[in-house]
């Protein structure tokens, strides 16, 4: 690149190469622009991604002061963990239950998340419940 430059200024093209490096200073001005606008943007972002969560872990505080929230998630944690009950003691014991595999993809999915959501909500609140003691 300086080979062509100082190739365009022996010829007598200075004032093409002067345009040519405005350009360039004009270019990286904007650049760094965008670099601004950029971490602008991604500072807003994260802003807004701390307020839903705070926003979300209110409204779990809320819904788990609710007795209907644990009624209707009982309808759907106390029928997977007298299941998993069941093929555990089946497995282990040899019981001959023959306890069935749930039917589909997405039903043992849907078991692996309650039971995730069991540990982290109970996991949850253990927690919160030890630093209000301090």
């Amino acid at each position: 690149m300086m080979g062509i430059l100082a190739f365009l200024i022996k010829i007598g093209l200075s004032g093409v190469v002067e345009r040519g490096i405005k350009l360039m200073e004009r270019r990286a001005e904007l650049e760094v622009d965008k670099e601004k606008l950029r971490t602008e943007l991604t500072a807003e972002y994260m802003r807004e991604v701390v307020e839903e969560t705070r926003i979300m872990a209110g409204l779990n505080k809320a819904k788990m002061q609710v007795p209907c929230f644990w009624m209707f998630a009982a309808l759907f944690v106390l029928p997977l963990g007298f299941w998993w009950a069941a093929v555990i003691l089946d497995g282990t014991f040899h019981f001959g239950w023959n306890v069935a595999n749930l039917p589909t993809p997405e039903m043992r999915q849907w078991a692996g998340d309650m039971i995730k959501w069991i540990f982290y909500v109970g996991g949850g609140v253990a927690g919160v419940k030890a630093v209000l003691k301090r």
